[in-house]
């Protein structure tokens, strides 16, 4: 049985992304989510979600970050990995930290920007993996 062609998942892996390449990556998810039929409000908000996700595994990941985009029917997965030593917490805040406290946003605000939010440390590397779905306003 073949898959239809309109169903099949479309998997972008991009390049590996330092701090230089973020941008690109905004665009390669502002592009992909629109494609995929979000509004312009979804895809402004996960631009950001993708965003504080790659600057944290750029961050505590070795200065390198792999990002993949998967696409299909009305939903996009950005998967970020990196394989850094540096611990940064995984634990997704149920309140945004208090407004003194200078870092601690980022898996907060993704989780609110996204539908859904995973993180698996196993496998000697940490990936995030944020999905959005289309869906009507």
């Amino acid at each position: 049985m073949r898959d239809d062609p309109d169903t099949s998942p479309m998997l972008v892996a991009l390049p590996p992304v330092t701090v230089a390449g973020v941008g690109d990556v905004r665009e390669r998810v502002a592009d992909a989510a629109r494609e995929a039929g979000l509004s312009p409000e979804r895809v402004n908000g996960f631009i950001i979600a993708v965003n504080e996700i790659v600057i944290n595994a750029v961050e505590h990941g070795g200065g390198t970050a792999a990002v993949t985009l998967i696409s299909q029917a009305g939903r996009l997965v950005v998967e970020i990995t990196d394989t850094g030593t540096t611990p940064w917490r995984f634990l997704v805040p149920a309140q945004a930290p208090p407004p003194e406290q200078i870092h601690g946003r980022g898996l907060w605000l993704a989780d609110k920007l996204a539908d859904d939010l995973t993180v698996d440390t196993t496998a000697g590397r940490r990936l995030v993996r944020l999905t959005v779905n289309a869906r009507a306003t």
